[in-house]
């Protein structure tokens, strides 16, 4: 089993919701805005490899060796920031896994 490294924080949240509330549902909370992220940034993503019909690294390959397009150069900053936003949400989502277990 793989170990996680976690780091402790404290929530001040009223008794009411304390009382009914566990830390692995705090967790699985978590690991729904998570997922509701990586997802969102996964569909965002999927519009511009319908839209020029390939997949990030072969577009700015293209990119960088054709002539200069700025509607294609917008678009590969708004990809490549997707992409990044994606790597960063499914990496936080696997670890939130990894705290389930």
């Amino acid at each position: 089993m793989e170990k996680i490294e976690t780091s402790e924080i404290r929530l001040r949240i009223p008794p009411s919701v304390a009382a009914d509330i566990k830390n692995v549902e705090i967790v699985g909370l978590l690991l729904d805005k998570a997922l509701g992220k990586r997802d969102f940034y996964k569909s965002k993503i999927r519009v511009f490899e319908a839209k020029y019909r390939t997949d990030f690294v072969s577009f700015k390959k293209k990119s960088e060796k054709g002539e200069e397009s700025f509607e294609q150069w917008d678009d590969l900053l708004l990809w490549e920031g997707f992409s990044l936003a994606y790597d960063e949400w499914a990496k936080k989502y696997e670890d939130l896994r990894l705290c389930m277990r």
